[in-house]
C-alpha cells in the first residue's frame, strides 16, 4: 500500500501592475498550528468547567457535612437533658442547642428557603460545642457519678439475696398459719421459715451493719442487719452466731448456721423483712418459686 505523502504547495498571489507574492506552505506545519489554535481554547474550557464542577461538589459535601455536624450536635444536646433528667437536675434545654422533637412543637415560621453556606454551620457548631462541654463536665457528670453512686449503694441494700445456701424448701409462709406445735388456734408469723439441716450456713441477703446478734427466747439465736433505706432482716433459731453487733456484711455473707433455738419445732431458718420497722413477705424480695412451698 503506498504511503500519503504529504508534499508542499506554493502559491502564488498576483495584482495588476505589482511584483507577485509566493507563498510556499508545508501541510504538517500548517496542521499542527490550526490543531494547536483550535485546540487550545478547547482544552482551557474543559479544564475551567472540570474546576468548577469539582469546586461545586466540594461544597456540596461541605455543606452535607457541616448540616450532619450540627444535627450530631443536636443529638449531643438531647442526650445531656436525658442525663440530667436521670442525674435529677432540673430540666432546662440548652439554648439555641436542640431542635424540636416533633412537628407539634414547631412554632409558626416561615419565608423563602435559602440553603446556609457551609461556613456559617460550622460557626454554629463551634459555638454550641464549648456550652455543650462544660454543661456535660460541670454539671451532668458530677451529678450523674453521685446518683449512679447512691442507686448503687441501695441496690446492695436491698434484701434480694438468698438467706440460705443451696437448695431449701419453705415449711412455713408469711401471714396467718395454724399455731405450730399443734395447739388450737391460729397466729400471725412475720416471715418465712425455711427447712434444712443444723449447721448449714446462713446468708446475709444485702449489704448492711448488724444491730442484733444474742439469744432471744422467742427467736432463739439471732441476728438482725440494718441496710439503710428503711430496710431491716432478721434471721432466728441459729445453732451458732458468725458475727457481732457492729459489724458490717455484704450480700451473701455467713451470719450464722442453722438450728432449732428458741421457740422452734425443729431445724429451721425463721427469716423476716422489715420495711420501715413493719413486717413484709420476703417472697415479695426474694421471688421465690411458688413450689418451693412444703406445708403451710
Amino acid at each position: 500500500m503506498p504511503r500519503l505523502q504529504l508534499k508542499p504547495y506554493t502559491v502564488l498571489i498576483t495584482a495588476t501592475g505589482k511584483s507577485p507574492i509566493t507563498l510556499r506552505l508545508r501541510p504538517v506545519p500548517l496542521l499542527v498550528g490550526l490543531a494547536l489554535v483550535v485546540g487550545l481554547p478547547l482544552t482551557w474550557i474543559g479544564l475551567l468547567l472540570y474546576q468548577n464542577v469539582h469546586l461545586a461538589q466540594r461544597n456540596q459535601n461541605l455543606s452535607e457535612t457541616a448540616s450532619e455536624v450540627l444535627t450530631e450536635l443536636d443529638a449531643i444536646g438531647n442526650e445531656i437533658e436525658v442525663l440530667k433528667n436521670r442525674a435529677g437536675l432540673p430540666e432546662q434545654s440548652l439554648e439555641n442547642t436542640r431542635v424540636p422533637n416533633s412537628e407539634a412543637e414547631i412554632p409558626p415560621r416561615g419565608g423563602v428557603a435559602e440553603e446556609a453556606p457551609a461556613e456559617v454551620m460550622f460557626d454554629e457548631a463551634r459555638r454550641q460545642l464549648p456550652s455543650l462541654e462544660v454543661m456535660l463536665s460541670r454539671a451532668v457528670k458530677p451529678a450523674l457519678e453521685q446518683t449512679l453512686e447512691s442507686e448503687a449503694e441501695q441496690a446492695a441494700a436491698f434484701p434480694s439475696g438468698k438467706p440460705i445456701a443451696g437448695e431449701a424448701s419453705i415449711s412455713s409462709e408469711f401471714g396467718l398459719r395454724p399455731n405450730p406445735f399443734g395447739l388450737r388456734g391460729y397466729e400471725m408469723h412475720e416471715g418465712v421459715d425455711f427447712v434444712g439441716p443444723v449447721g448449714k450456713p446462713i446468708l446475709a441477703t444485702a449489704e448492711g451493719v448488724v444491730v442484733r446478734a444474742d439469744y432471744n427466747g422467742g427467736y432463739g439465736n439471732h441476728v438482725k442487719i440494718d441496710h439503710g433505706y428503711n430496710y431491716e432482716t432478721l434471721y432466728a433459731h441459729m445453732s451458732e452466731l458468725e458475727v457481732k453487733i457492729g459489724d458490717r456484711v455484704n450480700r451473701g455473707d455467713v451470719v450464722g448456721y442453722l438450728g432449732s433455738t428458741g421457740r422452734s419445732s425443729g431445724p429451721h431458718l425463721h427469716y423476716s423483712v422489715y420495711r420501715n420497722s413493719q413486717a413484709v413477705n420476703p417472697r415479695y424480695y426474694l421471688k421465690l418459686a411458688e413450689t418451693n412451698q412444703e406445708t403451710k
